[in-house]
């Protein structure tokens, strides 16, 4: 094992860039939180990747299985917020998450149980995080935390959960309903200071609490309330992420149509916007997607998308229910869509209709 890490270690430097990616891979594998097939999966990944494989004898190495795309509230830049149309709804079935967990868990690192809705609303969410964490994955759930009550709370504590993202983007009730839509800003900071509370009374670790804040032009002035506010909380981190445009159109949009459709949300203060972009006729992005080799995603009907970015479900790869995970993982879409990722110019050419090949056209979200 120490020799493959070394190895990793040689390569790491092309693949990742930067020492502290080399560094991350080397003490993951010789964690001893995960077992053996969960490091050897996460080496084989990496190995095929750089040799860009399209063919993978390996799993993914992370999952996002969403429990739920309906939603509680209404967030602007949402397509489950807006109701638009293009994906079927409704709650992941224990069946459905079984049968992924049972083909695929003994090699996967992480699940993320969010996406396009709000998690909590699905009454097996619980039963999920405790199956899959006897599997030895960390798991991860994204809330509004709008639905919560103490029942709620002491199971978040005791299923063993690694990490709880709430997304409140702002420190006002004013600020956070400019986008979320039926949030309750009070609401919110009081069950946050119930879940460190219990976590404390339970003598838990877990879970680690991430106060995600996406800054736009109605909270940018205030950051500093909230760094203050989360201290106060006792939240182990927050986040300052950037904010994004219509999540549902993203990656169907050019960088330019990107900057329209967000434009009068971007914060003034452009060093932390991401959506502000110099004109560059003909710029091609090379940089190489490496999601279609380690992460896939899956929705709360069985159906599989390439990314989390993927709303309209005519660009899925197939469905759980209907065949197995290694069948989807290697049939002719995936392995297009590593081929378009490496930019394969037979593939680029043929499948010019692909999703992947949409989104490298536009910029590419994850490259």
């Amino acid at each position: 094992m120490l020799s493959i890490g070394l190895t990793l270690l040689s390569l790491g430097g092309w693949v990742g860039g930067t020492m502290k990616k080399i560094n991350k891979v080397f003490f993951l594998l010789i964690s001893k939180k995960k077992t053996l097939k969960q490091k050897g999966n996460l080496a084989l990944a990496y190995i095929q990747f750089i040799a860009r494989s399209s063919y993978l004898l390996s799993y993914p190495v992370k999952m996002r299985l969403d429990p739920s795309n309906y939603c509680n509230i209404h967030c602007e830049l949402c397509p489950t917020g807006t109701k638009a149309e293009g994906r079927t709804q409704g709650f992941m079935s224990f069946s459905t998450f079984k049968k992924i967990v049972d083909e695929c868990g003994a090699y996967l690192w992480e699940i993320g149980l969010f996406n396009w809705g709000e998690p909590l609303l699905n009454k097996e969410i619980f039963k999920m995080v405790k199956y899959a964490k006897g599997r030895k994955i960390d798991v991860n759930i994204s809330t509004n935390l709008n639905y919560f009550n103490d029942d709620i709370c002491v199971k978040l504590i005791e299923s063993g959960l690694n990490k709880l993202i709430i997304s409140l983007h702002g420190a006002s009730q004013e600020s956070v309903t400019r986008y979320q839509k039926g949030c309750n800003f009070q609401s919110v900071i009081k069950n946050m200071e119930k879940i460190v509370s219990m976590r404390e009374r339970l003598e838990s670790k877990t879970p680690f609490i991430q106060w995600r804040f996406l800054v736009n032009r109605y909270n940018e002035n205030e950051i500093e309330k909230a760094m203050e506010l989360s201290k106060n909380l006792k939240v182990d981190k927050l986040e300052l992420g950037q904010f994004r445009c219509d999540m549902g159109k993203e990656i169907l949009l050019t960088k330019e149509e990107q900057h329209k459709n967000v434009e009068h949300w971007l914060p003034k203060n452009k060093k932390i916007s991401r959506h502000v972009y110099p004109k560059v006729e003909g710029k091609e992005v090379k940089n190489i997607c490496k999601l279609m080799w380690f992460e896939s995603n899956i929705h709360p009907n069985g159906s599989i998308s390439p990314c989390c970015a993927v709303w309209d479900e005519q660009f899925d790869f197939g469905n759980i229910n209907v065949s197995s995970f290694r069948k989807i993982w290697n049939g002719e879409k995936y392995k297009n869509a590593r081929m378009i990722s490496s930019r394969n110019r037979v593939a680029v050419e043929r499948e010019k209709g692909h999703v992947c090949n949409i989104c490298i056209k536009n910029g590419g979200l994850f490259t």
